[in-house]
């Protein structure tokens, strides 16, 4: 699912690819939304050509599902049992079996083209979805569990998919941080209205980091709400905010764009101090992924000198790789068995291998 998880840490347990060879390249349209791998190695992607569609790990085409004229851009969820559910832009949850056959389909009536209801699982296949005012809760087997109606007006609608703790809390990014109990009523929200973007992410202490744009700043909480410190990132902001990411020392990564349209990547400590600063000359940087290593990958989109770009940057900050792409990279990356990393642009769907 969006981030390796329902708390949306990013890491992986796999190690990525060391160098930036392509493996191979499928042709299709994508936006917002990344790929999800399942424990048998099939890749799962959508686009926005109105398809949903399985990879084997070699590139070749397993399944195709068409949900045209709703295109797909949120990232997939796994159920416990293999199960793949996902979210057209009508606003139709579909799950479907790993053979591509349909299980059940849930229609919520909402129209939205965007990454927020990107699905979260919890761990009793609970399935976590937002779209505009209201967060759904439904049971694997297709039942609606409860819906939350956000209070009305344009500052709550979901802003980001939704995460959820390990004791079921489930966080909201809706102009306010919304913390709702696992049966959906509301725990706290912010005090402040910031305008959260991409996801809540929560590290294993419980506490959550959100990031921001308009300007870009990054803000830790504690699991009551109380706000621990900000860090101003930049002062622009991604027209898509990247969700941050938390590696196994508690190292918090998370990319934004400045006015001047330069992304920037920094990696921040635990108690909101900065750690490195990396700069590109593309746009918008993707949410990260993080591999075992701790190499961190994201990708940027055309701009200045440079075309749209993957990066594999060290633990340290410093350049491992870059791999220039042929068309804007809007999708977090996927890292997958074999040293493979999966992302998609607005030309192809590509995977990298060392």
């Amino acid at each position: 699912m969006h981030m390796n998880g329902p708390q949306r840490m990013g890491r992986s347990p796999y190690r990525g690819p060391q160098t930036s060879t392509l493996l191979w390249s499928y042709p299709a349209e994508t936006n917002y939304g990344g790929a999800v791998i399942g424990s048998d190695g099939t890749v799962y992607m959508g686009t926005l050509q109105g398809t949903f569609l399985a990879f084997r790990p070699d590139g070749t085409l397993k399944w195709t599902i068409s949900v045209w004229p709703r295109t797909v851009e949120s990232t997939p969820g796994i159920l416990p049992d293999g199960r793949i559910a996902f979210l057209d832009s009508g606003g139709t949850l579909n799950v479907v079996k790993p053979n591509g056959s349909g299980s059940w389909r849930y229609a919520t009536g909402v129209s939205c083209s965007c990454f927020a209801p990107s699905p979260a699982v919890g761990r009793d296949g609970t399935i976590y979805f937002g779209l505009l005012e209201d967060v759904y809760a439904m049971s694997w087997d297709g039942s609606l569990k409860w819906v939350h109606h956000l209070p009305s007006g344009q500052q709550f609608r979901v802003g980001g998919p939704v995460s959820v703790a390990a004791d079921g809390t489930v966080y909201v990014p809706a102009k306010y941080l919304f913390a709702l109990n696992p049966d959906g009523t509301v725990k706290w929200q912010s005090v402040d209205l910031f305008g959260p973007g991409g996801s809540p992410v929560i590290a294993g202490d419980g506490t959550i980091y959100v990031n921001s744009y308009d300007p870009g700043t990054l803000r830790a909480f504690d699991p009551d709400g109380t706000l621990k410190w900000t860090y101003p990132v930049t002062d622009g902001g991604a027209d898509v905010p990247a969700t941050p990411a938390i590696g196994s020392d508690g190292t918090i990564y998370v990319g934004d764009e400045t006015p001047e349209g330069v992304a920037v990547e920094v990696a921040i400590n635990p108690d909101g101090t900065l750690k490195w600063e990396f700069t590109t000359n593309g746009l918008g940087p993707t949410s990260a992924a993080i591999g075992l290593d701790g190499t961190i990958y994201f990708g940027s989109g055309n701009g200045g000198t440079l075309p749209p770009s993957m990066y594999a940057l060290n633990s340290d900050g410093s350049l491992k790789w870059r791999y220039d792409d042929e068309g804007y990279v809007r999708t977090p990356p996927a890292i997958g068995r074999g040293q493979r990393l999966y992302w998609g642009s607005f030309s192809s769907f590509l995977a990298l291998g060392s």
